[in-house]
């Protein structure tokens, strides 16, 4: 049986894991595999033969720009499948997929997977919600890229970072925090630009950062702040 709660990730995105009945579906067809923190899982380009769901771990996912810029994405976790778009559509992989952390999977072939797909009409539903959350979550980050300067798609990162932690009042802390160049690589943006915004918030009064934890100390002034810089 699946391990995790049908629901949302916390602070990853607004899309839901697998839920335990469809999970035990899939787990039925696949073959368990390991991958140890750092091992590529999918490379941009490459030809999808297998879908993953990932059972424990932690996974990135993100894409070379034509410059040579690794884009991210998201980062996923446990519940999660990846490379379920490609596999559908017998087309080369989107994205990069790196463990952040060792992980366990479920892997399906990707005959079989379009197969389960069409025997399990409650999977391709769940399939389409999830497609369509997606929609809206990249929507959302093109119209922070092209409308919002780097303060304001920092902002609007922190705020959904943010909705994972936990909070006192209006105040909250997150802990394992990324590194200025993961928040770069996040927004679009670059290090010397996030080291300097922060900084700059810092000085306001709105966050404080100590290591790899940030106390942001109002969301209602960061909500505030993003809704003048759109």
């Amino acid at each position: 049986m699946a391990a995790w709660a049908a629901g949302s990730v916390p602070g990853l995105d607004s899309e839901t894991v697998l839920p335990a009945a469809l999970a035990d579906l899939f787990m039925a067809g696949a073959r368990e595999l390991r991958a140890r923190k750092g091992q590529t899982l999918m490379a941009q380009g490459s030809v999808a033969d297998e879908v993953y769901l990932i059972r424990s771990g932690l996974v990135r996912v993100s894409a070379n720009s034509l410059n040579g810029r690794d884009i991210f994405l998201r980062e996923l976790g446990p519940g999660r499948l990846i490379g379920e778009i490609a596999a559908l559509r017998g087309e080369p992989r989107l994205a990069n997929v790196v463990a952040l952390q060792p992980c366990l999977l479920a892997a399906m072939p990707a005959p079989a997977f379009r197969q389960l797909v069409r025997d399990a009409p409650d999977l391709g539903y769940w399939l389409a919600l999830q497609l369509a959350a997606r929609v809206r979550h990249l929507t959302e980050k093109s119209t922070e890229l092209a409308a919002m300067p780097v303060v304001g798609r920092l902002v609007s990162e922190l705020l959904r970072l943010a909705d994972a932690a936990p909070r006192t009042g209006d105040a909250c802390r997150i802990t394992g925090f990324p590194t200025h160049a993961e928040l770069a690589a996040r927004i679009g943006s670059h290090r010397e630009a996030i080291t300097r915004e922060l900084r700059r918030l810092a000085d306001d009064g709105l966050i404080a950062q100590h290591g790899r934890r940030l106390e942001i100390m109002s969301l209602a002034r960061l909500h505030n702040l993003v809704q003048r810089l759109s």
